[in-house]
């Protein structure tokens, strides 16, 4: 059951949003929040019933343990909480990757077996490890097992994020349980962040979809234009799905009268690789940044200052160490696959160099030089992240980075032909009309991807008014006639 399906928008979402406020209206908060709870489930349960058993079976072993560090903290018993989380994950999702390594490296073939990977095991189990780490160290403490259900189980964020932490929502279930919560009075602001995370994914994401596909069907015979016109357009493809669905989310918590933090604030408008980590997939960054990242950093920079370690053995050891342990990990987050370590490796690189010029101190580029090369990684990055395989990716970077392919297409033919410059039949633009679809895609993403702050950071900004009311309608109306043609969520495979 997607977001951007009519059994979610005309079925679930009605009776969920229905009997959520009934119940808060009638018998107070904390049994909205178990009812909420128990749609979750049924949400979580539609793909597949038996991922409900170890979702619940994950909730319950965490909500024992986030309860005795609430009480009594222990590093201990946390690092036996945490490993048994990864361990979970680390078998279903990373099991066969490892050994087929294994047996690459010592020649020997192994039956691996089917092991499926469970709905979303990524998401939930990150977010109840910072729930565990803020327990023990007193930033969260877990009372009630409602609050406790209710945060992990929250449909709107359940499947592919945003990460949220509890402390952002533990208050909130509190006021709601007190009846002081926000009610209804943002269910409009809601509706049209809905509205508009649907657009982005059905009307936007989805009508660039299939020439994405036709480009990596066609890896063999792309030319350099039209290499670089797949990895732009998967690039504005991923952004406006993830961020549609981000958004979704965000929407729908608002109507339940919870708020949830952005995932997107307009990343494409980042002039260095820093600031764009500060943009895109904001909550998987705080998460590795927070939990990762800075304990590393910390404890690395403390080691260079006691040994006295030089200017350039300092930033390797406290700075460019830990941002590589970070990004390589957090690219195997997103999957099983060298792609996905290829696509942490690039990222990471790109932010070693930020870093390294800021620390030389060196004169700061002209925006449009810094957006150019900010730009330029992140595309590259994302041809791992969209590849097959290693071989599928470096195929199209090589076409990607050799100009000697350059060749126009048939409707410039004559252009060609005039000027004496090469040019043959294109397998993958094949038209005319073809290229200028793609062309104008691409050109209206890129322009919308660059408007200004998302109007999901600031909901409470979105006044009642008419015009809102027609654009939010138009969109919902325009995305509900488009609905015949579901592709899942991107993220939703991680």
């Amino acid at each position: 059951m997607l977001f951007s399906s009519y059994e979610f928008i005309l079925g679930f979402l009605p009776a969920a949003l229905l009997a959520f406020h009934y119940c808060r209206i009638r018998f107070g908060g904390r049994t909205a929040l178990i009812v909420v709870a128990l749609a979750s489930f049924f949400f979580y349960g539609w793909w597949n019933p038996p991922y409900l058993i170890l979702l619940t079976g994950s909730m319950l072993a965490n909500y024992i343990f986030a309860r005795r560090l609430s009480e009594v903290p222990s590093t201990r018993l946390l690092q036996v909480a945490v490993l048994l989380n990864l361990c979970v994950l680390g078998y279903f999702k990373y099991r066969n990757f490892f050994l087929e390594n294994i047996s690459a490296l010592v020649g020997e073939s192994m039956d691996l077996g089917a092991v499926f990977v469970p709905l979303a095991i990524s998401f939930f189990t990150f977010q109840q490890i910072a729930l565990l780490i803020d327990a023990n160290d007193g930033r969260a403490k877990i009372a009630d097992w409602v609050d406790f259900t209710a945060f992990v189980a929250l449909f709107p964020q359940l499947i592919a994020g945003p990460i949220v932490l509890f402390r952002e929502i533990e208050d909130q279930f509190a006021k709601l349980k007190n009846r002081e919560g926000l009610g209804l009075s943002m269910f409009g602001p809601g509706l049209a962040i809905f509205s508009l995370g649907l657009f982005k994914k059905i009307v936007l994401a989805d009508s660039i979809a299939p020439y994405v596909d036709a480009g990596y069907r066609a890896v063999e015979t792309l030319t350099f234009l039209e290499a670089w016109a797949v990895a732009i357009a998967y690039s504005l493809q991923l952004y406006f799905d993830f961020c549609g669905y981000s958004d979704m989310a965000v929407g729908l918590a608002l109507m339940l009268g919870i708020v949830l933090p952005i995932n997107f604030n307009t990343p494409f408008r980042a002039a260095s690789m820093v600031d764009f980590w500060k943009r895109w997939h904001i909550t998987m960054t705080r998460f590795f940044m927070m939990y990762l990242y800075s304990p590393i950093a910390l404890a690395l920079t403390r080691r260079s200052v006691e040994n006295e370690y030089g200017a350039l053995k300092a930033f390797a050891v406290a700075i460019a160490l830990p941002i590589g342990i970070t990004f390589l990990l957090s690219g195997l987050w997103h999957g099983a696959a060298w792609t996905f370590v290829a696509f942490g490796a690039v990222n990471a690189v790109g932010l070693i160099a930020n870093h390294a010029w800021r620390e030389a101190k060196m004169p700061s580029l002209p925006w449009p030089a810094g957006w150019i090369l900010t730009m330029l990684t992140v595309v590259i990055s994302f041809v791992y992240f969209r590849a097959g395989d290693m071989t599928e990716a470096h195929t199209i970077l090589s076409a990607m980075f050799s100009p000697q392919n350059i060749v126009l297409p048939n409707w410039l033919a004559g252009l060609a032909t005039q000027f004496d410059i090469p040019w043959r039949t294109l397998d993958f633009f094949a038209s005319g009309s073809y290229t200028v679809r793609l062309t104008g895609w691409i050109a209206l993403l890129l322009l919308l991807s660059l408007l200004p702050q998302n109007p999901a950071a600031n909901p409470s900004g979105i006044r009642p008014s008419f015009v809102t009311a027609c654009l939010t309608a138009g969109m919902l109306l325009i995305s509900l006639g488009l609905l015949d043609r579901p592709q899942a969520f991107i993220y939703f495979q991680f």
